[in-house]
């Protein structure tokens, strides 16, 4: 990530011990490697988040992308043509009459048998 070399590192903890002295030295390494530690932490939680995000985002792109399809596919279907050919006024009645007339039948049948 930063690229810190063996010798760099030995560099760094040098200094910090001639600043900060043997006695103080290792609660510092302590505390450095703490909070290290939590940084990159963290930085693992945020980069789980980001990767579950772009997941997401991805899986509606190609969702969208599904939608537009289909909506392109019936959209191109010819409407120049009427899907259900409209029936003649005849067979419309013929279908309305023979709609009726079983619910005619089944009230009689209920008047026959009614007691007087």
């Amino acid at each position: 990530m930063f690229d810190i070399g063996f010798w760099e590192l030995m560099l760094v903890a040098v200094v910090a011990l001639i600043v900060v002295g043997p006695e103080r030295f290792p609660g510092m390494i302590k505390k450095v490697a703490y909070w290290i530690g939590k940084f990159r932490r963290i930085a693992a939680t945020v980069k789980s988040e980001i990767s579950e995000e772009v997941d997401k985002a991805e899986q509606l792109q190609n969702l969208l992308q599904e939608q537009k399809e289909i909506l392109r596919r019936n959209a191109s279907i010819d409407l120049s043509q009427p899907a259900v050919k409209p029936k003649s006024l005849e067979q419309k009645a013929k279908a309305t009459d023979e709609a009726e007339s079983p619910s005619d039948s089944s009230s009689q049948a209920v008047t026959k048998n009614k007691p007087s």
